[in-house]
């Protein structure tokens, strides 16, 4: 019942600092989403 709120946070989260580093200009837009989704689809098997 709690994996999928941690999961709900920790996707905020990521979106958040992803939004962050590409306002700033460390990475572009277009690399951001699949790092995400990687960590996420990871994060869900593990």
């Amino acid at each position: 019942m709690l994996k999928p709120a941690m999961l709900s946070l920790i996707h905020q989260v990521l979106t958040v600092a992803g939004t962050v580093l590409v306002a700033k200009g460390y990475v572009q837009a277009s690399n951001i989403e699949p790092v995400i989704g990687a960590l996420l689809t990871t994060g869900s098997v593990v």
